[in-house]
Order: C-alpha cells, then structure tokens, then sequence
C-alpha cells in the first residue's frame, strides 16, 4: 500500500518535499527556495506514513552553509565578548569542535510521537551527508504536564485508553526533578504497560526499552532512564544523536546579557509579541504567550526559577546601580554584584540553590544564535519561532538564520471501521428529517392517510399565511405547531425504523470515537512494532537526498 501526503500548499517562499512512504521509492516535488518558509503553508500530516519535510533535503546544506558563514562572524557583543566568538565557545563545549557542522533539534524528555522522531532521523542523515554532527536538545527543564504513558488497550469492547503511571511526582514540577525508578518501580511500569498492550507488547519496541532503563548506572534523575531508554529503540534502527540535557547547560552569555539589560530586552520581547498578534489576528494579551511584565522597578525575564523540590516560577530583576536582584514572583532569592555576571560560575554560586531555566524562546534563540547551523523544529515550534526572528533581529542587529520543519504520521496496528465523519453526518440528517419530515419515511397506509392530509394542508395554509401577512404571527405559530403536532403523530407510527436508525447512528458514533483512539498520531514511537518504524525510515529522505 502506498500513502502519499499529497499537499496543495506551495508558495514561492515555501520549499515543501512530499515524500511517499512507499518501500523503496521516493516521490519528490522541489520548487526553488526563494525566501524564507511561508509558515501558514506548514500542515500536520493527515493520513499515515505522510511526511513533512520543509525545506527540501537538497535545500539543507545550502541553508546551512549559508547560516554558518553568517553567524561566524557576527559582532554583536554580548558580556564584552562578539556573538561570533560565544558561538565558536558553545560548539566547543558541546559537540567538540567548532568547524563541524552542527544540526540541531531538541524536545522534552518525555514519550515523543513518530513526528518527533523523524527529527532525530533527518537530523543524522543530513549531518552524515556532511561529515557533521545531530545534537538533540533534552528539554528537561520544561515542566512536566503529565506523569502518565497514554496506552491504547484491546478490550472486549472495543479500544480503551490506558493511563499508565510512572512517577509520584505531580504535573508542574521540572522533569529534572523527577527521581529516578528503581527496577521494583521499572518492573511495575513494564508489567502495568505489558497488561494494557497484550499480545502487541512483544512485536513493539517496549521491551528494548526497559531492558535499557534497568542498565542505566546511578541515575540523577527519571530523565537519565528516559533518554538511555529511547536511545537504545534508535540504536536498533541505526539512529543515532548527541543528546544533551538543557539543565547542565544553562548558563550562556545569552542568560547572563538578559540579566543585565531585563528591560531592554524586555521592551524587544514584547514588541515582537505585538507583530506576531498584529500580523497573525492573534486577540488576547496571553496569546501565543504572555507578554514580560514591567514596572518601575523591575522586569520580568523570560526565564524559570526555582528551587530544588519546587515548582517553577517567573524570574523578576530589579536592577540597582551596580547590583541585580532577582526575584521569583515577588520573593527575593539572591543578589548579585554584576562584576560576578561575567562569567557563569559567579552567577551560579550567587543563587543561594535556586535554579535558572530559559523558557522556550530563550532556548530556541540561543540554539541557533550559538550553536546551530541549522535548527530543525516540528510545525507548531517553526510558527512561533517567527517571534524568535523578531527579537533576534530587533535585539541582537542579526539576521535570523533559516531553519527547517520536519514532522510525521504513523498510526500504531489497530483495528478500525472505516467510519468517516460524512457518514455520521448523513445519518445525523436522516433522523433530523425523520423528525420533521415524517412523511418521506412512510408508506400511506389507513393509518397515516389521514395524517398525510392533514400535514400537507396545514403546510399549505402556513405558505398562504406567511405570503399575504406576515404580521399575523399568532396565525402562524399556531399553523406550525399544529404541523408538529401531526410530525408527532407520524413519529411515533415510525417508531420501530426510526429506532433502527438511531441505533445505527449510536454505533456510528462510538465506531468514530474507537477510529479516533486507533489513529491516534500522538502515541509514544516505542509502541510501535518494528515493520512500522521501518515503514516510517523508508519514507524520510535518505542521506543521499541531502547532497547536493
């Protein structure tokens, strides 16, 4: 079977290569990239094994040399230090050197979707083609919005979603701080997802999974578990990334210029909030996200603090002469001398324990201000980066460096009825019509005969009587409850196919909602047996398809 993400959104600006997923065979429309992506353009792949690669393969190298030598020489100066000697320092500190090539994309720590992944494959095959590096940015610092592995179940009646717990700790805290599992904790997780998978538990990847968790040598945190774990799925399949955790890489000349300059950066943040709104209709002042606050004496910077056992916070600064406050909320929590600003290490030991986190913008910016060559987002991270390119323009005089988008559809081997949702809504409009157009579902017979008669005469009279004066509406309303009256009548004669029908539209509906848990696109990649991963490989460009 061949799926095929047929798209009719190319633009002049926009590169977008539709790939088929089909064994062995690649389908490839290029157009010539011109500009910058056309982000409205950027859809979620609809049907399974549907791909989204935008640019082009072949247009990534380009971009990404053009992006190199732009951002190599950039003298913008940060902390007396150009941008162009912080990003050599970056490259240096995470992937070793700071000619190679680097490809970026990053992710929280938590059960990714084939979409996700696919990130992962482009951005070793693309850094392959170049003699480079593939560096996945380990979100751990985001919150955590669920403790819980969503599993579709086979039950008796039908498909149920399992909710599978694997931590203690509530929604809201980092997932830095979730603890670690021991392996009775691991054996109850495994045995817990084993329950709700049945006989697909051992054809997925899950097995592979925790047999990676339990090996992990003396774990920080749950966030070690997780990525070993995932690692090893991806080894199976000849993928491979530079993993690198956020939290253990946090302080940057870009956290430490924010400090010192709150408001001006502050002021350059929420203008280019403002365009995204104006340009886009976006209403509401918390839309896509919250502006920084301001006042007199402090300003909110877009990072998280908080402290160990705690749940993040806004960060707040107050600048005094020659010293930074910060504050989470309204708590003051250290006070820094910002001579000890230049460097990371004096920050840090000023903290007093509280941790600094950037929030995703600040992460976002600092990855393809200092690290990458190119940065490659899923849909929803390419659309709001465009707040990114303001601020990088507006704040830090740079021209933003292009980026790509990747993401993916792959449904999980479940069952499904082939229900649409046009079926229901004919269904829908026969019972609306049985109720209001009885006469069209019944045979005459001695006992609608009558019924028929009158309906169609009373019908009639309420023509007559909205033609010649439509300002008896007394009149009226009595001829048209008196055509509900006979609808009534004529209803509950055709109660036992009606009945039938209803029922066939009960069934409908749940066979929609059950087609709904089946083609979930959501679902953790492990669960996936191997034939569809490898389904999934085939359909993303090659290494090859990078070269140009």
């Amino acid at each position: 079977m061949q799926f095929l993400f047929a798209c009719r959104c190319f633009h002049p600006g926009l590169v977008l290569e539709v790939v088929s997923n089909q064994r062995n065979a690649r389908n490839v429309n290029t157009l010539t990239c011109l500009e910058m992506l056309d982000y409205s353009q950027l859809k979620t792949p609809a049907n399974h094994g549907d791909v989204l690669v935008a640019p082009s393969a072949t247009s990534w190298v380009p971009a990404l040399r053009q992006n190199a030598a732009s951002l190599s020489n950039v003298e913008t100066v940060l902390c007396g230090v150009t941008l162009g000697e912080w990003r050599r320092q970056a490259r240096e500190k995470i992937v070793g050197d700071a000619e190679t090539p680097v490809i970026v994309t990053g992710h929280q720590p938590e059960f990714i979707h084939a979409g996700v992944w696919a990130k992962h494959v482009l951005a070793m095959r693309a850094a392959e083609a170049i003699d480079g590096a593939a560096v996945n940015l380990v979100v751990d610092c985001d919150a955590v919005k669920d403790t819980a592995l969503a599993v579709p179940s086979m039950q008796a009646n039908g498909i149920e979603l399992r909710r599978v717990r694997f931590a203690a700790e509530p929604a809201g805290f980092a997932f830095e701080q979730l603890r670690p599992l021991d392996r009775d904790a691991i054996g109850h997780f495994e045995n817990s997802v084993k329950a709700a998978m049945g006989d697909r538990f051992g054809a997925s990847q899950m097995p592979v999974y925790f047999d990676a968790m339990r090996v992990v040598s003396s774990p920080k945190s749950w966030v070690d578990q997780a990525v070993t774990a995932r690692r090893a799925i991806e080894q199976n399949f000849g993928v491979q990334v530079l993993d690198r955790r956020i939290s253990e890489d946090w302080c940057n000349p870009i956290v430490v210029d924010m400090l010192l300059n709150a408001c001006r950066f502050a002021e350059s943040y929420n203008r280019a909030l403002s365009k995204y709104r104006r340009d886009h209709r976006v209403r509401g002042a918390q839309r896509p996200i919250p502006d920084l606050q301001t006042t007199p004496d402090k300003c909110e910077v877009a990072l998280w603090a908080f402290h160990p056992g705690g749940v993040r916070h806004r960060l707040f600064v107050e600048r005094k002469d020659d010293w930074v406050r910060l504050f989470s909320d309204k708590e003051q929590f250290a006070e820094i001398a910002c001579a000890e600003m230049d460097c990371c290490e004096g920050l840090a030991l000023a903290l007093n324990g509280w941790q600094l986190r950037p929030r995703a913008l600040t992460l976002t910016i600092w990855a393809r201000l200092l690290l990458a060559d190119l940065f490659i987002h899923g849909i929803g991270g390419a659309k709001y980066d465009r707040i990114s390119d303001a601020i990088i323009q507006d704040y830090y005089g740079v021209s933003p460096p292009s980026i790509a988008c990747v993401s993916a559809t792959m449904h999980l081997d479940l069952p499904r009825s082939g229900i649409v949702a046009t079926d229901l809504q004919s269904l829908s409009r026969s019972l609306r019509d049985i109720r209001y157009n009885p006469q069209r579902h019944l045979s005459i017979t001695d006992a609608t005969r009558e019924l028929f008669e009158r309906r169609a005469a009373l019908v009639k009279e309420a023509a007559l009587l909205s033609a010649e004066d439509s300002r008896n509406k007394p009149a009226r309303r009595d001829a048209f409850q008196a055509i509900r009256s006979v609808n009534a009548r004529l209803f509950d004669i055709g109660a036992s196919s009606h009945q039938s029908l209803e029922d066939r539209f009960r069934a409908a509906n749940q066979a929609l909602k059950q087609d709904g848990l089946a083609c979930g696109r959501e679902y953790f990649f492990g669960l996936m047996d191997r034939g569809r991963m490898e389904h999934l490989l085939d359909a993303l460009p090659a290494k090859d398809d990078f070269v140009v």
